[in-house]
């Protein structure tokens, strides 16, 4: 009775960082089903006015943006019909001049950058909390929607800045620096629809709520007990809007209940089932200690912070390239939080550094599905160059990461 007790009580805790992402996989099946995510991507590409570096770049920009809040696979399927057609379109205008490679970069660096703006921008992030949780670990209380976004943002537009510059520069042909491509007419302006207005507006009240309750917390000590009821209160309310409210242009709600299970990623919810029960055991054997001592032992304990993080960022970044990064990012939480206890580091940063870098292998095309989906579909990719671009762009990675976390980790989490 007592350890049901303390489960119900650990659950109504969590209830608005379980709320949280439950809500955010709402709001990525109603930018879908609304067409949001579409309209924005053609509106944000009319703005390059043709202009090859400007295409990269908004290419680059809305794949994270959209990265922040949908699964960056989709940010890439949105993505990929249209990067054809561009593709197409210059091969055909410019006398077989072809932009393959660089389009397919641009999205992959992206979507996988992207993914650690937010909270709820990867599944490595929902497994960095559990982790947390299961090793209570101190400042764990303090991550947030919004305290995420003090540290990320920054984080992100400094990588996207790095990745942009090195496919423009590396990336493209020196013949195209300079021109002006004319772009499909499918880019052409389309009047926003009514659904289009309702997914904007329940979008701005997801952000506005969760930002704002994060705010609640840190101004109001008081908040705290109410934030579950606040929250579930919310929650009701954001459903009613998109599943109960009548829409007359539509004769429906905007949302049916078909529209959220018919894509719901069960593979994906058993895999975390399966990856937590074998985090136990490695826990129970011990073996997630073992491994910890080894790894402790390997980078010796006369080594510098900035190389604990650095080493731990980069081993994660290259395990990603061949292996499952919600893999890769479940073992290396443990590992890390021994590693840190035995540098007397503080271990928060360490496993976020785990999180996020688990989202960034760019080399090869089994690293990420969004990686393996551009170079499957988008044909002429060049592997070497992917391959090449890749592994600057790791290394860029890796120490930009280590640099931030180490120092701005502490700050936002004291």
């Amino acid at each position: 009775m007592a350890e049901s007790t303390s489960l119900l009580n650990y659950l109504w805790i969590r209830l608005p960082l379980i709320l949280l992402f439950v809500n955010g996989y709402l709001i990525y099946r109603l930018l879908v089903i609304t067409g949001l995510t579409d309209l924005f991507v053609r509106w944000s590409l009319r703005r390059s006015h043709g202009r090859v570096d400007r295409i990269l770049l908004y290419i680059i920009v809305t794949a994270a943006l959209l990265s922040f809040f949908i699964p960056n696979a989709i940010t890439v399927l949105t993505l990929l019909p249209i990067l054809k057609s561009i593709d197409e379109e210059i091969s055909l205008e410019y006398e077989g001049l072809r932009l393959t490679t660089p389009l397919s970069l641009s999205v992959i660096y992206g979507a996988n950058i992207g993914g650690m703006g937010s909270l709820i921008g990867s599944p490595a992030n929902l497994l960095l909390i559990a982790a947390l949780d299961f090793f209570g670990v101190p400042g764990r209380e303090q991550i947030n929607f919004f305290s995420w976004f003090l540290w990320a943002v920054p984080l992100v537009v400094v990588f996207l800045t790095i990745a942009w510059a090195l496919v423009v520069w590396l990336g493209v042909p020196q013949r195209v620096h300079g021109l002006r491509l004319r772009l499909p007419n499918s880019f052409a302006f389309q009047k926003p629809a009514s659904q289009h207005h309702d997914g904007i507006i329940l979008f701005g009240l997801f952000l506005a709520f969760w930002i704002s309750e994060a705010v609640l917390l840190e101004v109001l000590p008081f908040f705290n007990r109410l934030e579950p009821f606040v929250c579930l209160l919310y929650f009701l309310v954001f459903v009613w809007f998109c599943f109960f409210r009548h829409r007359p242009a539509l004769g429906r709600p905007l949302m049916r209940v078909r529209d959220v299970f018919s894509e719901l990623p069960w593979r994906g919810l058993l895999f975390l089932g399966l990856l937590i029960a074998v985090m136990l055991a490695v826990n129970l054997l011990h073996l997630d200690r073992r491994a910890a001592a080894v790894y402790s032992a390997w980078i010796g304990h006369e080594t510098s912070v900035f190389m604990v993080f650095l080493l731990m960022t980069l081993t994660v970044i290259f395990l990603t390239e061949v292996f499952s990064n919600t893999v890769v990012s479940m073992a290396f939480f443990s590992i890390a939080y021994y590693a840190a206890l035995g540098q007397e580091i503080s271990p928060l940063a360490l496993m976020i550094s785990v999180s996020i870098a688990s989202t960034c292998a760019f080399m090869t095309p089994v690293a990420t599905p969004c990686n393996a989906l551009v170079f499957g579909e988008m044909k002429g990719t060049s592997l070497r160059r992917m391959l090449l671009l890749g592994l600057v762009l790791n290394m860029l990675g890796g120490l930009l990461m280590t640099l931030w976390l180490q120092n701005v980790i502490p700050l936002v989490y004291p």
